[in-house]
């Protein structure tokens, strides 16, 4: 099987690559064993540098699971409560409504509304960068919630900001330190890190847009995805989420089992989507704003594990390669995939 499934996915990376230019990593792992890996396209277009298991991508969203558990980790150590109101650990998120709790935010089933309420608003939150947060919080709370807490749902980067500030205000630690400490440093995540602006990493993969129909480098924007999507990291440390998640790392494993209980609602467990993909279950989360677009599939039953980074930021690329390493692994199948949210444009 790996001699096919490594012509197969040579043939489409390349294939892909020449038709629509999204270049990035692959990474495909059964059991711990690394059965494929390939990229196309450079970590460093300008300068022809290739990508290399040592690149360090801006994974955007992917960053929430890593922030759920940051956070429940707090919650088994009862300094939080994740029923309660996030008002009781961070004061400006006292003025929404009173049935709002955390575990609504880490689901995405909260309705709060988000940092772009209005084209005005969101130019100034994202000028204001970071360092306004919880001033633009204050403003935010102004605004009606978009449906009463636990009655529907929306994915917003709202409900993962507030998480890290809640880390921040019960820990005295910023969210960069606790994570390094709590979360990546145990779980033997070596090259990630808490983004910040004016950071200098070795081996960091610029990111890539279409404009006036030509690829051009983008700077990235990250102080605005504080919490829910401002990590960087290698292929080597988004696959510790298979490890945390498949050894019980760091957390109880009734912890875990909330995790992997999705919302009545959604799709949405504490951090990571659960759903059915070609009757298979499947946890993962994807991340994608400017210059980037990732992905990672855990498939439970087989171990199966599937990373994408791509420094490319347009187009269906996560979607396209995950059908594309499903069908050289397990072969054609008529069964629909469940389709979630998150996996639809830039989130």
């Amino acid at each position: 099987m790996k001699p096919h499934l490594e012509m197969t996915l040579d043939n489409f990376m390349k294939d892909y690559y020449r038709s629509f230019g999204n270049s990035g990593y692959l990474r495909v792992t059964l059991k711990d064993d690394i059965i494929y890996q390939n990229s196309v396209g450079f970590a460093d277009a300008e300068n022809k540098i290739p990508f290399s298991e040592d690149s360090v991508f801006t994974i955007y969203s992917i960053s929430k699971p890593f922030c759920a558990i940051g956070l429940l980790k707090l919650a088994e150590q009862n300094v939080i409560d994740i029923d309660t109101h996030p008002g009781a650990y961070v004061p400006e998120a006292k003025p929404f409504d009173s049935a709002l709790t955390v575990r609504h935010m880490l689901q995405h089933i909260s309705g709060l509304p988000d940092f772009v309420q209005t084209a005005k608003f969101g130019e100034r939150y994202f000028e204001g960068l970071s360092c306004h947060i919880r001033e633009h919080l204050k403003e935010l709370s102004a605004y009606p919630m978009v449906f009463k807490p636990g009655e529907g749902e929306m994915y917003a980067n709202i409900n993962y900001i507030m998480c890290a500030l809640i880390i921040e205000n019960m820990t005295g630690m910023s969210y960069g330190e606790y994570m390094q400490k709590e979360i990546f440093t145990p779980l033997g995540m070596y090259k990630a890190q808490v983004d910040r602006k004016g950071l200098i990493v070795d081996k960091r993969v610029k990111g890539y847009e279409i404009q006036d129909g030509e690829i051009v480098c983008v700077e990235r924007d990250l102080n605005w995805l504080f919490g829910a999507g401002d990590i960087i990291a290698t292929a080597d440390d988004v696959y510790c989420l298979n490890k945390a998640l498949k050894h019980r790392l760091l957390l109880k494993d009734s912890t875990w089992l909330e995790i992997l209980t999705p919302s009545p609602l959604n799709s949405m467990g504490l951090g990571c989507t659960i759903s059915s993909w070609h009757g298979k279950k499947r946890v993962t989360h994807n991340g994608g704003s400017r210059g980037f677009r990732t992905m990672h599939i855990h498939v439970l039953e087989d171990d199966l594990d599937i990373i994408f980074l791509s420094n490319s930021g347009w187009g269906e690329a996560r979607a396209d390669y995950a059908e594309a390493v499903y069908e050289a692994f397990y072969g054609k199948d008529d069964i629909a995939s469940e389709t979630v949210k998150m996996d639809v444009g830039y989130i």
